[in-house]
């Protein structure tokens, strides 16, 4: 069979690796030249695979038998659309891994909270002594992950809705869809594409397959009525009669009209209701994939989380610095921002992704928080502060730290919530809440006059 792959990066590397594995002949190709191709991936490539780059000119108008397309491709690109309309199947790598993996899926998507819910997921199933492999969006593209290949493991898998967009048989045994909000609509034009292409992930299942979705996100829960499979709730605001939910300020399992207490929702180590509705989501998953509750119990209020996730990356003067710079989009900053209750600092801005900032600027409002602008999308979302006494800006991210280290008072939280992208100063929200973290560093041990503690 003669293959095309799509992109160049991780996902398409090892796509190709795979293929001429199998003893495909493989063609890898990519818009970019050759030495803007990452050197470190290009090195990885098997050397049976033919690559075509600084373009898709070379590659066009052959008819390969498939076209397997990396998520950083449009679907609606040149190159996609040329194949599809001469009806050469172009999929994704997520679609070509579940056609060639013996074992189960369990899949995870949402606009928020993916990575933190799935990880949490494979930390379930490892303390009940399920034998599985996180992959996907997560960072480790499933084709590439060889220890699926070699025995019938669970694969855990992160998902975007860039990947699920070349999806066509992928029927994962558990499925879930933590949230939909505002995102991406730059590749995927309006809401209603955006919640048709996330629903993917269930539309193949059977009926003795299960799909976990929010109780309260109206988009997700809407999704309820088209499910082929089981439906399992969560919800952090209403008590279900079946499902995980809180009751009285615990974790609780409802099934069949019992309840069981799984413990304090405080106990939990992760901040923020953000994460509180991660925890529930990831029990309601590893639950469903027969995970124990002892196992729930056990990673729920021990796991830390990832990096720039509402992560506590320092307390000076009795003043918490919490990196939330994974917040790249509004519903993310107001889904962190909503579970603090004491004093607030929040640092925003950065590169709009076309962005509405009404509902954030009222929570910040509502609770008489400090709003901190920094970056391209300053102008924008001052306007939405118009008349409040307490938005500032500033011209840099030390700048934005600094003002709140002046300025706040024992048992406030300073939080890095940008609310948009990182692309305007840093080359991705790693690097963002990096910067933060060693700003924040560097602030430890002075005094507010400037000077250093003894």
């Amino acid at each position: 069979m003669n293959v095309l792959v799509a992109g160049a990066g991780k996902t398409g590397i090892a796509t190709a690796n795979r293929l001429c594995g199998w003893g495909e002949a493989v063609t890898l190709t990519d818009s970019k030249s050759i030495d803007k191709i990452d050197k470190g991936n290009l090195e990885q490539l098997n050397e049976k695979v033919k690559l075509e780059a600084d373009g898709y000119e070379n590659v066009i108008g052959i008819d390969f038998d498939m076209v397997v397309t990396s998520p950083g491709i449009p679907w609606d690109s040149e190159l996609l659309t040329s194949f599809r309309g001469r009806d050469i199947p172009v999929v994704s790598e997520v679609e070509l891994a579940f056609r060639n993996l013996e074992g189960d899926w369990i899949a995870v998507t949402g606009t928020n909270g993916k990575s933190t819910t799935t990880l949490m997921v494979g930390e379930m199933l490892k303390a009940a002594g399920i034998p599985s492999v996180v992959c996907g969006n997560i960072g480790n593209p499933v084709i590439g992950e060889e220890t699926l290949f070699q025995s019938k493991k669970l694969v855990v898998a992160e998902l975007s809705s860039f990947q699920l967009e070349g999806v066509e048989s992928f029927a994962p045994k558990v499925a879930a869809i933590l949230n939909i909000t505002p995102d991406h609509l730059d590749r995927h034009y309006d809401m209603k594409n955006y919640r048709e292409i996330k629903s993917r992930i269930f539309q193949k299942q059977g009926a003795g397959d299960y799909c976990v979705l929010n109780y309260d996100d109206r988009t997700a829960a809407s999704l309820a009525d088209e499910v082929p499979s089981k439906v399992f709730w969560f919800s952090i605001k209403k008590s279900l009669k079946d499902g995980f939910c809180i009751k009285s300020g615990d974790i609780v399992l409802m099934a069949g009209g019992e309840e069981t207490r799984i413990g304090a929702s405080s106990e939990m180590k992760l901040l923020g209701r953000a994460n509180l509705e991660n925890g529930l989501a990831a029990s309601s998953i590893a639950y469903c994939a027969g995970a124990s509750l002892d196992a729930l119990r056990k990673v729920l209020f021990s796991f830390e989380g990832l990096p720039h996730r509402m992560e506590l990356v320092g307390e000076i003067d009795s003043v918490r610095y919490i990196n939330d710079s994974k917040a790249t989009n509004v519903n993310a900053s107001i889904k962190g921002l909503a579970g603090i209750d004491n004093s607030l600092f929040v640092i925003l801005g950065g590169r709009d992704k076309n962005g509405d900032f009404l509902l954030l600027s009222e929570l910040i409002k509502e609770k008489r928080a400090t709003a901190i602008l920094v970056g391209e999308a300053t102008a924008k979302i001052f306007r939405f502060f118009a008349g409040y006494d307490k938005v500032f800006k500033v011209g840099s991210l030390e700048e934005a730290v600094e003002f709140a280290f002046l300025k706040a008072t024992p048992g406030s939280s300073v939080v890095l919530s940008p609310a948009c992208a990182s692309f305007d100063m840093f080359r991705n929200f790693e690097e963002r809440g990096e910067a933060f973290r060693q700003i924040v560093a560097n602030f430890s041990g002075r005094r507010k006059g400037g000077g250093v503690n003894a």
